[in-house]
């Protein structure tokens, strides 16, 4: 943590499993962990497509660029999450 912010290194590619446990940990976290898992449990269609936005934005942000080209085309968190596992 750097002041009290948290840090999730850029993946590269490489570890990916490491990776995978940041995100993870950080979108259960911050209760964004639904679009992860493809539950839209008691939403409105509007709502629920915010929360994936948000949770995709928390998988994209932190990925290479040559890690986010394979991301680019994924219009959800969950394929997001598993197109980065190139």
């Amino acid at each position: 943590m750097d002041g009290g912010k948290l840090m999730i290194e850029k993946f590269d590619g490489s570890d990916y499993g490491f990776w995978r446990m940041q995100i993870k940990d950080y979108l259960y976290g911050k209760d964004l962990w639904q679009p992860l898992e493809n539950k839209s449990i008691g939403m409105a269609e509007a709502e629920w497509k915010v929360l994936d936005r948000k949770a995709m934005s928390v998988i994209r942000l932190p990925l290479s660029r040559n890690v986010a080209f394979h991301t680019a085309k994924e219009k959800t968190t969950k394929g997001s999450y598993d197109a980065a596992a190139v």
